[in-house]
């Protein structure tokens, strides 16, 4: 999780549009994997539950790629009105990021609920923990790269 999104956001505007998205697309893919074996790593699901665990989170994966594909969309729109920001472009700034976060949580728990089902609500609780801790890591990295709004 060296690089972020929000590196990838900065640097869109000096790469072709085809260029920038296989750029999002590689470092999308070196993060889930890292987080994949994270979640392999500090999980110890029992080996009857690892086909169910891992379709499911296959599935929370693919869901929460919807949310970092917003997060990096609105972090673009900031990045292309910096400086010249209007009133309206920081609404809509807002306003997706607060639907992101939303989405976040509701995400969260609808899976904590299918992961209970699978593996219990002890090693649900853990897997939404662990997922919390990686992004409130990706949470800082962004805040200590995005500048304030001016």
């Amino acid at each position: 999780m060296k690089k972020t999104l929000v590196s990838i956001a900065l640097i869109l505007i000096s790469f072709s549009l085809t260029q920038a998205q296989e750029l999002i697309d590689l470092l999308k893919r070196d993060l889930n994997k890292e987080k994949r074996t994270l979640v392999a790593e500090a999980m110890n699901i029992k080996e009857e539950n690892k086909t169910a665990f891992w379709e499911l989170y296959g599935q929370y994966e693919t869901d929460m790629n919807k949310l970092v594909d917003m997060r990096v969309s609105n972090i673009e729109k900031f990045a292309d009105n910096y400086g010249k920001l209007t009133d309206d472009v920081a609404n809509q700034v807002a306003s997706t990021y607060f639907n992101i976060k939303t989405n976040r949580l509701k995400t969260n728990k609808l899976y904590y609920k299918k992961m209970k089902k699978v593996i219990g609500a002890i090693q649900a609780a853990r897997f939404i923990q662990i997922m919390e801790q990686v992004q409130l890591l990706i949470d800082v990295q962004i805040a200590t790269e995005v500048p304030l709004v001016e």
